[in-house]
């Protein structure tokens, strides 16, 4: 149940969001089980083949304005390029980008787009794009979840000429050179008309990648080819194609099935279901840590979670130890907050909330939740304690979790229905903030700003606060920490809202995995860096197909 809020690197920030992270174990660092290295052949790369790769959700939309998930983000980062994006080692890369220059004050940003570069309809990007796109992320009447927060202290974006753009911030705002990572151009010529939300480009983009969109059957697959026009080197492969599959049990089944060809699997499957002489033989085996966290979101505007001892009671309800050695076999990283675990943004003082049921009892009574009819439940104001938790309904994870949460509830008098749904209606409810309680994560962003998802302002159907979270002080934090460039004061900013938000306890906040992630041997060129093995340039662009068995790659 992963979701970005556009995670990103060792220094979080935003998130996307995801279904909740089931892989876990090792070091810190990607690995390889086997001593594959980046898999280049010694006759170097083939051209050919098709890749298929598994998400884990249906996609609610391919227009990378209103993108909300990882899934999303899969997809949409072969089929358009960004301005600038980080490289395998985190640094700052120009993509459409030719170059950007920062002022001394930090105010203005002056950026020139390459020459020679196209949309896949063979039109020429420019900065009219830029500007259009940027329009439609500042529009009110869009839904750019994911974005607006990014440039909500832009004063104006200036269009110079073709190739030409001058972004000119308000005040002087830390995260405005990692904000340009996150404006991806959208083509002016084909979204400049009525319904932006329901333009048919939104399912059949055209975009600026090094692959071309083909086909979306939903809830089976989407299909990009590659684009030989692409600004850069064009792929090896001809095609890669992102198989819809939810249920774990059954990707893994298509896995040793040689219908796809990488995946992401659970401890569980790691450990006991992946290891036989057969699959190590076929496949290479990868773990790596990158920005996220695991989590319960509360709604904190309904009757039950509206107070924050409830809400720190659930915490406390929740054996996350437990969790940690019979679901993730100890290796999960168990947190207190929502910095990224290993980032300088995040407290390490602040200690997790132990499983406590006698003080979460207490906590219930202190904020009048007793059993006043002997019926077993809770009831405050005649109204039960008996709420509903949303679970992405492929997550074995999520729902072992749940599971174990729910018995531990029922023991305090607290009655939870599960309730699991598909992918895109589940990311849907939570955007809207239509939920009790939520179960998943978020994918961290390199800088770690929260403020998309934890500012009162940021609320549905603005924002990813989808709990509907406020605290006045946190909120002059977040917006302190957006303007301070000194990073041991930004640093003492953070730990503040991190102590606050452990006190106000938003979230079950409950562990950090890294990926664990099989890929086929045939494919090759892989690299893992510290952001996993996509999300940075160029990702998998360049990866390509060589079957070690003599015979053509996949066609």
């Amino acid at each position: 149940m992963y979701r970005p809020r556009n995670f990103n690197c060792a220094a979080l920030g935003m998130a996307i969001v995801l279904a909740l992270s089931t892989a876990c174990g090792g070091d810190d660092g990607g690995k390889t089980d086997s001593d594959a290295g980046t898999n280049v052949t010694a006759d170097g790369p083939r051209r050919g083949g098709t890749l298929v790769r598994r998400i884990e959700s249906e996609c609610k939309t391919l227009n990378w304005v209103m993108g909300t998930t990882v899934y999303e983000n899969y997809v949409t980062l072969l089929l358009y390029d960004p301005l600038v994006y980080f490289g395998e080692n985190l640094e700052y890369v120009p993509v459409l980008a030719e170059s950007y220059d920062v002022s001394e004050d930090h105010m203005v940003i002056t950026l020139r787009l390459r020459d020679g570069i196209f949309w896949h309809d063979g039109k020429p990007i420019t900065a009219h794009d830029v500007k259009f796109t940027m329009d439609k992320i500042q529009d009110p009447k869009v839904a750019a979840l994911n974005k607006a927060g990014y440039f909500n202290k832009l004063d104006r974006l200036e269009v110079v000429d073709d190739r030409t753009v001058v972004f000119h911030w308000k005040e002087p705002y830390a995260p405005s050179v990692f904000a340009l990572t996150q404006l991806t151009p959208i083509p002016k010529h084909i979204y400049d008309v009525p319904d932006f939300d329901k333009n048919p480009a939104n399912r059949k983009p055209v975009g600026s990648g090094p692959f071309k969109f083909d086909e979306w059957r939903m809830g089976q697959y989407i299909s990009v080819s590659r684009n030989d026009n692409y600004h850069g080197e064009p792929p090896y492969l001809d095609r890669v194609i992102f198989r819809v599959i939810e249920d774990d049990a059954v990707a893994l089944n298509a896995l040793k099935a040689g219908e796809l060809d990488e995946m992401r699997v659970s401890q569980i499957q790691w450990e006991r279901q992946t290891n036989d002489d057969d699959f190590i033989e076929t496949f290479n085996k990868y773990h790596f840590y990158v920005p996220k966290y695991n989590y319960i979101g509360w709604n904190c505007r309904t009757e039950w979670f509206k107070d924050r001892r409830v809400r720190l009671a659930m915490t406390k309800l929740f054996d996350r130890e437990s969790i940690n050695a019979k679901i993730y076999s100890g290796y999960a990283k168990l947190i207190s907050g929502p910095f990224y675990i290993n980032s300088w943004a995040y407290d390490r003082s602040i200690k997790p909330h132990p499983f406590d049921p006698l003080d979460a009892k207490r906590l219930l009574r202190e904020a009048g939740w007793v059993d006043s009819n002997d019926d077993g439940i809770l009831d405050k104001d005649g109204i039960k304690f008996e709420f509903e938790m949303l679970i992405h309904s492929g997550s074995m994870i999520a729902k072992q979790f749940a599971e174990l949460f729910q018995e531990q509830l029922r023991k305090a008098g607290v009655s939870m229905k599960i309730r699991q749904l598909e992918g895109a209606t589940f990311f849907e409810k939570v955007d809207r903030g239509h939920f009790n309680a939520c179960m998943l994560a978020w994918r961290l962003d390199l800088d770690p700003d929260i403020y998309d998802t934890f500012h009162s302002s940021q609320v549905p159907p603005k924002g990813l606060n989808h709990g509907f979270y406020s605290n006045a002080r946190v909120d002059s934090l977040l917006e302190a920490g957006r303007t301070e460039f000194d990073q041991k004061k930004r640093a003492e900013i953070y730990h503040e809202a991190h102590r606050m938000m452990h006190f106000d306890q938003p979230y079950t906040f409950i562990n950090s995995v890294p990926d664990k992630w099989p890929i086929h041997k045939r494919v090759k060129n892989i690299v893992i860096s510290p952001n996993g093995p996509y999300d940075y340039y160029p990702g998998s662009t360049y990866w390509y197909i060589d079957d070690d068995d003599g015979k053509s790659a996949r066609k």
